[in-house]
Parts: structure tokens; C-alpha cells; sequence
């Protein structure tokens, strides 16, 4: 049996199972006023779900983890630690689950039968390995084909929240195993929607897979906000910028939004330039004035500064001629603001203002801005 120890910041907790340690893993949903406002009027509702597997290739979302009314921000972070539970039948999309066992906490690997009266008891039979275990179902429920196991996560409380509910009614004798993921996906629709079975989605759904630490901060951390205009979930490693909460500013000039894109980076967005040739004072100066020029082509309150020899920093706060409510009027997609200053540097390696056989790489600060 599995034994929690938290610590005393919650960051994260420690099983006996190994002494596996689990980090906190979190999402932050943010909203503009505007967005808020248009969300508000459609009575709609922040929805998550996590997804469970039943074999290599299976991976469902079948239950709402956690509703969240409109709010301009809203933490929702968790532990994988995970329990087993079971239900007679299998509500209709739309409605509650309702529990008829207790939680058992399961890590993969450890493996539980249910008796003859529905309680979880230690089982002999052999585990799956990367697998929670329902070894023998020696319990049977009156009316129904058989019973159908519903999993779990830690909630803040010290009990566990549903996550999934086995679709396939386990008669007595069978058998099972479930694998918790750590994918998410989110979505607004109307109503407070608390361990129900997914009825639908009012928007597009939105995404990540927390199963690795974001690539760029090392972190367990992605911000999302859902932007009304476009429809487009708009998702970052890094958190948002105060100044992202405040109402859109009024007076911008229209242009074409391009496309969604899974990551971006929040404006005003900070970028490094790393050389492999030195680039010496005779050259700062030039480089400076030439690549700030070109840059302003597309984004406004451009700053570039060289930080040492081989490194260069490149703050963009805006991008000109965003439409108003737009999702490049709040953030920038990530790898094409990364080819934007990598492009303009070519323009500047092209016209000789840096050293020969100049080299570099682009890539978005990691350190942490939050607002």
C-alpha cells in the first residue's frame, strides 16, 4: 500500500513505492476583461479532464476532473497519485458519477481484488507492471452485467476526484489494469460539471501533455487563455504578463490573423541570441541600430542590447498592426518570432556588420516573468 508524505511547500510528495517523488504539475487559465465579459454572457465554464489507458495505444478522456467559473485567473495543479473506486453503472453523458465503493490508492505496479462484499482487499495474483491492478472481481452487484471501475486523483481535501470511468462492466472473476496519463485537455462550456460524464464542448479544446517538463523552463507549468475572436486556445510555457490582465487597448489598426499554434510566448516577449564567434565593440553599435531597425518592421517597443560578447538580448513588446482581440495582440508563436530574429541576423551576416563565419541560436528566455 502506497503511504503519502507531503511537504511542507507542496511542490511535491513521496511514495513508499520506490521513493518516487512526483512534481507538482500545473496549469494556470488566465482571461483578458474582454474575453471574460464574451465568455461570461455564454454562461460558460473552465472544464479539464485527464486521460486514463487501458492498453499501449488506448488513451481516453471520458470524465470532468474539475469546473472553474471565469475568473482572470485560476491555478489548478495536482500530485499523480492516483486511487481505484468502482460504480454500478455508467451514467449518460452529461451526469454525475455516483460512487458505490471506497477509494483504494493504487500506484502502477500494485494490484487490489474486490471481495465478496465490494471492498478492496490484497491480492495474490501477479501485477502489471506499469499498471494499476484489479487482480479478481469477486463481487457482484445486483441488476447489472457487472461493475465498472472508475479512477481517481488526489485532491486538495486528502480524497481522490474522478478522473475515468471503465466503459466495460467487469463481471465476478474478471480482471483489469489502468494506466493514469498525464495529458489534460480543457475546454468552456456551460454549467459546473464536477465528475460528469463528457457531454460535449461549447469551444476547442485546448491541450498539453504534462507527462515531461516543459522543454524550454524545465518546469511543470503552461499557462493557457482562450481567445473569444478567434477561437483559438492560446498556450505558453511561460506564465503571462500583468499587464495581459488589463482590457485591451483600444484603438488598433485591423490586419489578418494567421492560424493557431499549439505554443507561443506572451507579449512583451524576451529572446537570447547565443554567438559561437565573438563579436567585438567595433561591431556592437552597428549591430545594434541595423537589426532593431529591421525588427521594427513588424513589432513596436523593440529593445536589443548585447549582454556580453557572445550574447545578445531581444525584447519585443508588441506586434504593429495587430487586430484588436487578436491572439497576436496578447502573444507571438514561439518558433516564428525564434526565425524572425535569426532572419534579420541573416540580413546583418549577409551585409558584413558580423564576424565572419558568425554562427548563432535564438531562443526564448526561460527565467521566470511572472507579472
Amino acid at each position: 500500500m502506497s503511504e503519502l508524505i507531503s511537504n511542507q511547500t507542496g511542490v511535491e510528495v513521496l511514495t513508499a513505492i520506490g521513493g518516487t517523488r512526483t512534481p507538482l504539475r500545473t496549469i494556470q487559465v488566465w482571461e483578458t476583461a474582454y474575453n471574460a465579459e464574451k465568455l461570461s454572457q455564454n454562461h460558460w465554464n473552465f472544464q479539464i479532464a485527464k486521460s486514463v489507458a487501458t492498453s499501449s495505444t488506448e488513451k481516453t478522456f471520458n470524465v470532468v476532473w474539475q469546473s472553474k467559473n471565469i475568473a482572470p485567473s485560476t491555478t489548478i495543479a495536482w500530485n499523480s497519485i492516483y486511487a481505484l473506486n468502482w460504480t454500478a453503472t455508467v451514467p449518460a453523458d452529461g451526469l454525475s458519477v455516483t460512487l458505490c465503493g471506497k477509494w483504494q490508492t493504487c500506484s502502477n505496479g500494485e494490484i487490489y481484488d474486490l471481495d465478496t462484499n465490494g471492498f478492496w482487499t490484497t491480492s495474490s495474483a501477479t501485477p502489471k507492471e506499469q499498471y494499476m491492478n484489479v487482480g479478481k472481481v469477486n463481487y457482484a452487484y445486483p441488476g447489472v452485467d457487472g461493475i465498472h471501475i472508475v479512477v481517481g486523483i488526489l485532491n486538495n481535501s486528502g480524497s481522490f476526484d474522478p478522473i475515468y470511468v471503465d466503459p466495460t462492466p467487469l463481471p465476478k472473476g474478471a480482471s483489469a489494469k489502468y494506466q493514469p496519463q498525464e495529458e489534460v485537455k480543457w475546454w468552456y462550456q456551460t454549467n459546473i460539471r464536477n465528475a460528469t460524464m463528457i457531454e460535449s464542448a461549447s469551444t476547442a479544446m485546448g491541450g498539453i501533455d504534462f507527462s515531461q517538463a516543459a522543454s524550454n523552463t524545465g518546469k511543470y507549468y503552461y499557462s493557457t487563455t482562450y481567445n473569444y475572436k478567434s477561437g483559438n486556445w492560446i498556450t505558453s510555457q511561460n506564465p503571462p504578463g500583468a499587464n495581459l490582465y488589463d482590457p485591451p487597448k483600444a484603438g488598433s489598426k485591423d490586419t489578418d490573423e494567421d492560424g493557431a499554434a499549439p505554443i507561443y510566448g506572451f507579449l512583451p516577449a524576451v529572446l537570447k541570441v547565443l554567438f559561437t564567434v565573438l563579436v567585438g565593440n567595433d561591431r556592437k553599435a552597428n549591430v545594434l541600430t541595423r537589426l532593431k531597425s529591421l525588427l521594427e518592421l513588424k513589432f513596436g517597443n523593440v529593445k536589443v542590447k548585447f549582454l556580453n560578447d557572445l550574447e545578445l538580448q531581444v525584447d519585443l513588446g508588441s506586434v504593429k498592426r495587430a487586430k484588436r482581440h487578436s491572439d497576436e495582440s496578447l502573444a507571438v508563436v514561439e518558433g516564428d518570432t525564434e526565425r524572425d530574429v535569426s532572419d534579420c541576423l541573416q540580413v546583418l551576416c549577409d551585409d558584413g556588420k558580423l564576424p565572419d563565419n558568425e554562427t548563432w541560436k535564438v531562443t526564448y528566455d526561460s527565467g521566470d516573468r511572472r507579472g
